[in-house]
């Protein structure tokens, strides 16, 4: 089967819609194909172009469809009711942990402003304080392990890599 170039497709519709008598017939041979062909790319060219209007209607449909399902899929309003099932003790266990990994205190309160509603995010001086209870509550284990592990310790921190290892502090020092 030979693939005619949409050249030939164009000049064949104009053939027909010209309504010249014997246009059909002189265009079928200069494209070398039947008349049925010229008359068959007329007809499928037509339905093309009659399909170009339709278009924006689908782009109607089709930008409304996108707009309902954004509305589906957004994160609700800040004014919307968050649930987060996180009682006293895991808010704890979340802000020492936090704290632990190197968040500040304001930064670990505009955490939780995230996950619960207004009214129940603690401020950055609830959270300092139960960080310290935990804090209190390890000194007495890390005072245990740094008296053993004293030492075995070979590089404390990367400052004292930097400083070529002659920190002038104990292990356990707040400093540190």
């Amino acid at each position: 089967m030979i693939k005619l170039p949409f050249r030939t497709w164009v000049r064949n519709a104009a053939a027909v819609f010209s309504g010249q008598y014997g246009s059909v017939s002189q265009q079928a041979d200069q494209a070398q194909c039947s008349r049925q062909t010229v008359y068959q790319h007329a007809r499928k060219l037509e339905q093309r172009l009659c399909e170009v209007s339709e278009p924006d209607a689908l782009i109607a449909r089709l930008r409304l469809e996108n707009q309902q399902l954004r509305q589906t899929f957004t994160e609700p309003p800040l004014h919307a009711e968050r649930r987060v099932l996180l009682d006293k003790t895991m808010l704890q266990r979340f802000a020492t942990i936090a704290f632990a990994t190197g968040l500040s205190l304001r930064q670990i309160e505009e955490l939780l402003a995230v996950l619960l509603p207004e009214s129940e995010v603690p401020d950055h001086s609830t959270l300092g304080r139960w960080v310290q209870a935990q804090a209190q509550k390890a000194e007495k284990v890390l005072a245990v392990i740094d008296t053993v592990c004293a030492d075995r310790v070979q590089t404390l921190a990367v400052d004292e890599i930097f400083f070529g290892g002659d920190r002038p502090w104990s292990p356990s020092s707040r400093r540190a």
